[in-house]
C-alpha cells in the first residue's frame, strides 16, 4: 500500500461513536470497491490488501469533501447531518465503482450528471424510489460537490430531477376519518404496550403477555428453544438453571429483559412526541429533571424545579397525560441508575452512541405482529399539529404549540382538509351572497340541518333558549331545524346531550322552594326526547342510538363537541 494513502487523516472526531461503534471515515472511498465494504469491515480489508491499492486520483476529491463536512461540524453543524452527507456521498461512490465512473476533480461533475439520470430512471422507469428521496439524495451529493469545487451555481440545477411538487393534495372526509383512526388506533396499541410492561413483568416474568384493547396480544418469551422432552434432560435442566438466574438477577444484562425495556421506551416516547409536539430528535435527548407543573388552559407548563424562582418552560402537556407521565418516570428510576441523565435512555445494541438515530426496530415487529399500522414519529407530530389547527381555527396558536413559525406551519405541515374547505366557503357565502341572506340557508349552530330564518316553536318552555342562528340549543326549539337519518347525527345529539350534562352538573344548588329549570335541563329533556324517537322508530336506528351511546360511555365523541367536552370534563377534574 503507498504511503500517502495510508497517512491521511479523513476521520470525524467530532462525530460521536459509541463504545463499541466504528468511527466515521472516508478512507474506504478511496480504494474501489470500498464504498460497498461495511465500514466496520473496512480497515481490516484495507490494511489486507483486499481492495487492492489507493486511486490516487480520487484522493483530491475525497480530502475537499471530508474538509467540507468537518468545516460544517466546527461550525455547529448537526452530528446527524453530517451522518447523511457521509452515508449519501458513500452510496454515490458505491454507484460510480459498479459503472466505472470517474471520481477525479475534473471528472466528478460528468460522474454527478450521469447518477442523477440513474436516480431518476429509478423513480420514472423502475418505480423504486419517490421523487422526494431522489431529490434529497441529489441535493446533499450536490451540495458536497458544490463547496468542494466553490462552484457558484448549484449542479442540481444542471440535472433534470426537480424539486417534488409543493402543491398538496387536499383529503377527503373519508381520508381525514381514516387517517384519525388509524392513528387512534396507534394510539391505542401504544398506551397498551405502556400498562403491559410494568416492574414486575420487567424483572420477574420470562414469558410476557400484553392484553390489547382490540382484542388478542403480544406474547414475548424468554427462549423460544427451551428443551421439553425426556430424552435432553440434560439440556432441560441447563435451560431451568439459566432461567432461574434470569429471575434472580434484577439487571439489564440479559438481552430478553433489555428488549423489554426497549420496547416500553420506545412506546413512551412516540406517547411523550404525540403529547408535547417535539421532534424526535429533540425529545430523544431530553434530560431528566426534577420537574414541576404548573397549570395552563388545558394542561401543564413542566419546568426544571428550582427554589423560589420558576426555571424555563421544557415543554407542555395536557392534563389527563401527568399522571402517565408521572408513572412512567417512576418506572424509569426504578430501572436505571441515577447517573444516566436521559429521560428516554435507550439501551444501544452493539455499543452504538447514544446520539444515533433511533429506528423503532421493537415497535415496528410488534405492529406487524398485531395488525396495527405503524405510524411514523414525522407523521404522528404532523396529525397532531393539524388536528390542533382545525380545532383552534388559529395558525398563529397552532404554531406556537409546535414551536414554528407560521409561514413554516402552514407551507410545510398543514395538510388541506376538503370537509373544511367545503365548510369554509359554505360560510363565506352564506354571509357574504346577497342573494342567499334573505334565503337564509344556513348550516345549523347544533346538529342537523337548517332551512330558513329563527321562528321560535310552539312547544318551547317559557325559560329555554330562544332560536338565533348562534346558539346551538336554541335550534332545539326552531320551527326550522330538521333532524339528519344517519348515525353521525345521532352520535353528534347524543354527544351535545352530554355536554349539557355536564353543564347541568356545573350550576349551582337550587336554594329552597325555587324549582325553576334551567335552559341547560331544557336541552338536555329536548334531546332525549330525540334520541327517544330515533331508538323507537326503527331498529337499524335503535342501532344507531346504542352504538352512539356506547361511544360516550367510551369517551369517544363526535368531533363537532369533543373539544369542548373534554375541556368541561378537564375543569371537573
Amino acid at each position: 500500500m503507498h504511503e500517502d494513502g495510508q497517512n491521511l487523516d479523513l476521520s470525524f472526531p467530532k462525530i460521536p461513536a459509541g463504545e463499541k461503534e466504528t468511527p466515521l471515515n472516508l478512507n474506504r472511498l478511496l480504494y474501489k470497491g470500498g464504498a460497498s465494504t461495511r465500514i466496520d469491515k473496512a480497515e481490516k480489508a484495507i490494511r489486507e490488501g483486499l481492495l487492492g491499492e489507493v486511486i490516487f486520483d480520487r484522493i483530491p476529491f475525497v480530502q475537499l469533501s471530508h474538509t467540507y463536512i468537518s468545516d460544517s461540524l466546527a461550525a455547529g453543524g448537526s452530528a446527524q447531518t453530517a451522518r447523511v452527507q457521509i452515508r449519501e456521498l458513500t452510496e454515490f461512490f458505491n454507484w460510480a465503482d459498479r459503472h466505472s465512473a470517474e471520481l477525479t476533480v475534473s471528472g466528478i461533475i460528468n460522474s454527478y450528471l450521469e447518477w442523477s439520470d440513474y436516480l431518476l430512471h429509478r423513480c420514472k422507469v423502475a418505480k423504486s424510489i419517490n421523487q422526494q428521496t431522489i431529490y434529497s439524495r441529489a441535493r446533499m451529493v450536490g451540495q458536497i460537490i458544490d463547496k468542494a469545487l466553490e462552484r457558484t451555481k448549484p449542479i442540481l440545477r444542471a440535472t433534470r430531477i426537480k424539486r417534488p411538487n409543493p402543491r398538496k393534495t387536499p383529503r377527503g372526509a373519508k381520508a381525514d376519518k381514516q387517517n384519525l383512526d388509524e392513528t387512534f388506533k396507534f394510539g391505542r396499541f401504544v398506551q397498551d404496550i405502556c400498562d403491559g410492561l410494568p416492574l414486575e413483568v420487567i424483572w420477574k416474568d420470562h414469558h410476557v403477555r400484553i392484553q390489547l384493547q382490540q382484542g388478542g396480544e403480544l406474547e414475548y418469551r424468554f427462549s423460544n428453544r427451551t428443551p421439553t422432552t425426556e430424552k435432553r434432560r440434560s439440556a432441560v435442566n441447563k435451560a431451568n438453571l439459566a432461567l432461574a438466574a434470569y429471575k434472580a438477577n434484577r439487571s439489564l444484562d440479559h438481552r430478553f429483559r433489555r428488549d423489554m425495556v426497549n420496547l416500553r421506551m420506545q412506546a413512551e416516547l412516540l406517547m411523550f412526541m404525540a403529547q408535547t409536539g417535539m421532534n424526535l430528535a429533540q425529545a430523544q435527548n431530553i434530560s431528566l429533571y426534577r420537574f414541576s407543573y404548573s397549570s395552563d388552559i388545558d394542561g401543564y407548563k413542566v419546568r426544571e424545579y428550582k427554589p423560589r424562582r420558576k426555571g424555563e418552560v421544557l415543554f407542555e402537556i395536557f392534563s389527563e397525560y401527568r399522571s402517565h407521565f408521572e408513572r412512567y418516570l417512576e418506572w424509569r428510576r426504578k430501572i436505571f441508575p441515577e447517573t444516566e441523565k436521559r429521560i428516554f435512555p435507550f439501551i444501544r445494541v452493539h455499543g452504538a452512541h447514544e446520539s444515533g438515530r433511533l429506528h423503532f426496530g421493537a415497535l415496528k415487529s410488534a405492529c406487524k405482529l398485531s395488525g396495527v399500522k405503524w405510524i411514523t414519529p414525522s407523521a404522528l407530530r404532523s396529525t397532531r399539529i393539524n388536528w390542533l389547527l382545525r380545532r383552534s381555527g388559529d395558525p398563529e396558536i397552532t404554531a406556537e404549540m409546535a414551536q414554528h413559525h407560521a409561514k413554516t406551519l402552514l407551507t410545510v405541515y398543514e395538510i388541506p382538509s376538503q370537509q373544511r374547505a367545503i365548510s369554509e366557503i359554505v360560510r363565506f357565502h352564506v354571509s357574504n351572497d346577497p342573494a342567499l341572506v334573505d334565503k337564509a340557508i344556513l348550516l345549523a349552530a347544533a346538529p342537523g340541518a337548517c332551512d330558513g330564518i329563527p321562528t321560535t316553536s310552539s312547544e318551547k318552555p317559557i325559560s329555554a333558549p330562544e332560536p338565533d342562528c348562534r346558539s346551538p340549543s336554541g335550534c332545539l326549539w326552531c320551527d326550522h331545524h330538521r333532524d339528519i337519518d344517519t348515525l353521525d347525527y345521532v352520535w353528534s345529539l347524543a354527544s351535545f346531550r352530554h355536554l349539557k350534562i355536564i353543564e347541568v352538573g356545573k350550576e349551582p344548588l337550587k336554594k329552597g322552594k325555587d324549582q325553576s329549570v334551567s335552559p341547560a335541563e331544557h336541552s338536555v329533556d329536548r334531546l332525549t326526547e330525540k334520541l327517544k324517537f330515533f331508538r323507537e322508530s326503527k331498529s337499524i336506528r335503535r342501532d344507531w342510538v346504542e352504538e352512539s351511546l356506547m361511544r360516550i360511555e367510551e369517551g369517544h365523541y363526535h368531533d363537532q363537541w369533543s373539544y369542548i367536552i373534554e375541556s368541561m370534563e378537564g375543569e371537573i377534574k
